[in-house]
Parts: C-alpha cells; sequence; structure tokens
C-alpha cells in the first residue's frame, strides 16, 4: 500500500504517525503544504497519478484535510485534538460539508471522537488511536536533566507546552509568581518551548523562572524526572502527548480540568485537575502538590494508566487495520 501522507506541519508526531505506517509496510511519501495554496488540491491529483498513490492520510483537520475533499481516492482524516475541539460557526458548518464523506477518521480522545459524531461521521469510520507514549524513551528511573542555572537541591515545577494564546502558559507564569511566598526559594519554574508568547512570558517572569527553549524527546524525559510536578494550563486538549509523558516518567501531574484530561486524570487519584482559567485555583493546588511529601501514591496511578492504554507501539498497530480497511488493501501490497 501507497500512503501519501499530508500535514502543514513537521515534527515529532508526524514522524510518529510515518513512522507507524512504514513499520506495517506501507510505503510513505509525506508532503508538507501550505494549507493556503489553492493549488494542494492539483498537486496531491498529480502526485496520486504520478506515484500510484493508494490512500492519502491527511491533518489536521481545518487546515489539511478539509482542502483535500473530493480526492478521488480514499482519504483518511487526522484528527490533532484542537482543530474538532476549536471550531465553531462558519467552519464547523463547512466541516459537516466534507467530513462525512471521508473514508475514515482518526481521532485521540473519546472527546474529539463526540465531536466528530455529531457532525456526522459515522461511528464505524472512526478509530480512537490515543497518541499515546513511546515506554522505551519515557519511563522513571532513567537519566536526570542536569542544567547549569538550576541548584542540584530545586525543587522543579515543568511546563513544556507551546508559547502560544492555546496552552495558556501565561497563567502559569502568573500563578507561579503569586505563590512565591508559599513554596520558599527552593522552588524553581522551568518553562520548556518557545513561541510567539515567549517574550511576553519573560517579562512577567521572576529571578526563580528559567527558560529553557525548545528540547529533544531525550531531554524531555530527563526533564520530567527531574521535576516535582507537570503543571499545564491547556484550554483545548485531546490526549496531550506531554501529559502522557509525564505519567510515564512517574512525575506527579497537575492540569486544566477539560475533557481531554479527564479521560485521564481522575482528580486526587492519579494527578489534579484545576478549573481552566482560574490563575488562583491553579496556584492553591500547585501549593498543596508541593507541600505533600508523597513519593508514590497518585504516580504509581498514573504510571499503570499510561501503560495500559497510552502504550504507543501497541495503539500504532490500529492505525494499519484502519488504512487496510478503508483501502481494501493490506499494508505490504
Amino acid at each position: 500500500m501507497h500512503v501519501l501522507y499530508v500535514s502543514n506541519t513537521e515534527g515529532v508526531h508526524d514522524d510518529r504517525w510515518i513512522s507507524a505506517m512504514r513499520t506495517s509496510g506501507c510505503t510513505v511519501t509525506p508532503l508538507r503544504v501550505d494549507p493556503m495554496d489553492s493549488a494542494v488540491l492539483r498537486t496531491v491529483e498529480h502526485l496520486v497519478s504520478d506515484l500510484g498513490i493508494d490512500l492519502v492520510v491527511a491533518g489536521p483537520l481545518t487546515t489539511c484535510t478539509g482542502t483535500l475533499a473530493g480526492v478521488r481516492i480514499p482519504l483518511v482524516g487526522l484528527s490533532w485534538g484542537f482543530d474538532l475541539h476549536q471550531m465553531a460557526g462558519d467552519e464547523r458548518a463547512f466541516a459537516s460539508s466534507w467530513i462525512t464523506q471521508l473514508a475514515g477518521l482518526i481521532v485521540d480522545s473519546e472527546s474529539t471522537r463526540a465531536i466528530a459524531e455529531e457532525l456526522g461521521v459515522q461511528s464505524h469510520r472512526i478509530e480512537l488511536i490515543p497518541w499515546g507514549v513511546d515506554l522505551e524513551e519515557f519511563y522513571p528511573d532513567g537519566p536526570q536533566a542536569n542544567y547549569p542555572a538550576l541548584p542540584s537541591t530545586a525543587r522543579v515545577v515543568l511546563s513544556a507546552r507551546a508559547h502560544e494564546p492555546l496552552y495558556r502558559v501565561g497563567e502559569i507564569v502568573a500563578a507561579f509568581e503569586r505563590g512565591r511566598d508559599l513554596w520558599g526559594d527552593d522552588v524553581y519554574l522551568v518553562v520548556i518551548n518557545d513561541g510567539s508568547l515567549t517574550p511576553d512570558l519573560r517579562n512577567a517572569a521572576g529571578v526563580h523562572t528559567l527558560f529553557v527553549g525548545r528540547v529533544t524527546e531525550e531531554d524531555l524525559a530527563a526533564w520530567l524526572r527531574r521535576s516535582d510536578v507537570y503543571v499545564s494550563a491547556s484550554e483545548t486538549d485531546g490526549s496531550s502527548v506531554t501529559l502522557l509523558q509525564a505519567m510515564a516518567c512517574g512525575t506527579r501531574v497537575l492540569v486544566s480540568d477539560i475533557p481531554g484530561n479527564r479521560e485521564w486524570i481522575r482528580d486526587g487519584v492519579n494527578g489534579r485537575l484545576f478549573p481552566l482559567g482560574d490563575i488562583e485555583a491553579l496556584q492553591q493546588a500547585l501549593a498543596e502538590v508541593l507541600a505533600s511529601t508523597e513519593e508514590l501514591g497518585d504516580t504509581a496511578e498514573a504510571l499503570d494508566e499510561v501503560r495500559a492504554r497510552a502504550d504507543w507501539s501497541r495503539n500504532s498497530s490500529r492505525l494499519c487495520s484502519l488504512l487496510g480497511r478503508v483501502s481494501g488493501l493490506p499494508p505490504d501490497e
């Protein structure tokens, strides 16, 4: 089976999907596109003809998949979670006009599946595949990050989401700064990643906040192991990969109370939830987590949850099953 993988991104998540398809025996041709380019559909049609493409897999839905509706071979949509959760008004109406034509749709959470079904996608065409974790790279007992500006005895609060409005990293910085007197000088906020809001975040941060920038997956695992708590204030998520990676590393987690996070976190059992957008509640929850002397407790529950439901090597096999069903071809043809 020859698959054309179309996306407007080029990152670790794309690499994982491509790798999973190739491992299953598919030939995969990646194509990065500009969704604003009116010639995208013609480009894809030419590649389908010239390369003998059997199937197109495209995502995110709102920036890539919709532009390819009408392609003459089976089209599988790949939801990135935020694309369906943020749809509203005209965008939602437009999506309902083409999303039911998809040969298949891959979603990463039950909440995302529910939105797809509301838009009219038949349940048998939807495959739920949590993004999952590489458990050979993210595990509790491994190397920890060593950063020159961070004292060896420091306790660490870790933020790792992109510095964009959707992820509300500024609320984490604000809550941390407001609570400085609550947790003492040995606690540091480490901010991984970057984005359009990085300058604003730096301006709002104090001397106990360190900006590390982007890191490799290997270094992220090391940072998660070094951290006392991982925090995410995101307003929209399906299955957040970074949350699952934190759980896999045995790191305590404190995340916003949104549907995607509730599918993984049971408040007070395997992590903590706080009301979305409530900086005071985030500050209070963070103080409670940092004051706790619990070393295993909810982290053991979280680790069991990830191993049972978020093993990427096992979950990715569902992708191959879906591609075979919608194309009518086994992966190695």
